[in-house]
C-alpha cells in the first residue's frame, strides 16, 4: 500500500471482506477520504468498528458493513469509488468472474487483489487441443492456411503450445473447505475456487484491464517469516486499473 499512494491519497476506498479492519485503518493512514469495509461476519464487523474507533479515527472517515461483498458490488455505482481491496477473499469463492467484470463495471482507479492461486501447469494436451481446434476453425469456415510455408506452420504451431503470451492456458480449481473455520468461506457448501496466475490475468485482459503484478522476490525481504506463501508463488498481488475497452 505504501508503495501505491496515489491508491490511497484524498481517494475513495472499499474494502472487500475487510475482517477486523486493518485494512481499512491502513488505509486511512495512508490519507483515504473514506474507507467503507462490507463484511459477511458480523462479530468481524464489530471488531472492525471497535478497532478503528480505538485506533482515533474520525467516525465520518470510515462505514463497516455486514453483507455478501459480491452482492454489494452489484449495488454500487459507477465512478462513485477510486480504490478497491480485495485481499485473501477471492480464493475463498467461486465468483471471480462476475467480481472482476463488476470492478470493470464499476472503474475504479485501482482494484488491488491479493490472493492464493493455483499452480501454473504447462497442459500440453490441452494446448494442443486448442490448436487443432483452431486449425479446424481456419480449414473450415476461414480458408485454410493455404498459401503458408512449412516453417510458417511450425512456427504457429509453436506459439500455441510453448507457454508465452498468447499462448495462456488458464485453470481453476474447485475444493471445499469447512465453512465453520475461522477464516473460511461463507458460503454454506464451503464451496471455493482457486484461479491460477494465467487465469486471472486472461480474465484481466478479456475485461480490458491493465494489471501490473507484484514482484515479490523484488521488493527486498530480509525476513520471510509468515510470507513463504510469496517467495514459492502460492500467493500473487496484482495492481489492476482500467484500460481499454473490452469489444
Amino acid at each position: 500500500m505504501g508503495r501505491n499512494p496515489d491508491c490511497f491519497k484524498g481517494k475513495r476506498v472499499l474494502d472487500l471482506a475487510s475482517h477486523d479492519g486493518r485494512f481499512m485503518h491502513a488505509a486511512l493512514k495512508h490519507g483515504a477520504s473514506k474507507v467503507i469495509g462490507v463484511e459477511a461476519r458480523e462479530e468481524h464487523v464489530i471488531h472492525a468498528r471497535h478497532n478503528l474507533s480505538r485506533a482515533g479515527h474520525a467516525p465520518d472517515s470510515y462505514q463497516v458493513l455486514c453483507g455478501d461483498l459480491v452482492e454489494h458490488l452489484k449495488q454500487i455505482e459507477t465512478g462513485s469509488v477510486d480504490t478497491v481491496l480485495c485481499f485473501g477473499v477471492f480464493s475463498h469463492l467461486i465468483e471471480q468472474v462476475e467480481i472482476i467484470r463488476e470492478i470493470r463495471r464499476i472503474a475504479p482507479g485501482a482494484f488491488i487483489l491479493d490472493t492464493w492461486v493455483a499452480k501454473e501447469q504447462w497442459n500440453l494436451r490441452e494446448r494442443l487441443r486448442n490448436h487443432k481446434v483452431n486449425l479446424w476453425v481456419r480449414d473450415t469456415q476461414q480458408g485454410g492456411d493455404r498459401g503458408l510455408s512449412l516453417l510458417a506452420r511450425f512456427k504457429r504451431l509453436m506459439a500455441s503450445v510453448l507457454p508465452g503470451p498468447g499462448s495462456k492456458v488458464g485453470s481453476m480449481v474447485l475444493l471445499y473447505e469447512d465453512p465453520q473455520a475461522p477464516g473460511a468461506t461463507v458460503r454454506p457448501s464451503g464451496l471455493m475456487a482457486w484461479a491460477n496466475r494465467s487465469a486471472l490475468e486472461m480474465l484481466f485482459e478479456h475485461f480490458g484491464l491493465e494489471h501490473a503484478r507484484v514482484d515479490w522476490m523484488a521488493q527486498r525481504v530480509s525476513d520471510w517469516t509468515d510470507l513463504e506463501d510469496y517467495r514459492n508463488g502460492s500467493r500473487e498481488s496484482w495492481v489492476v486499473r482500467p484500460g481499454r475497452r473490452a469489444s
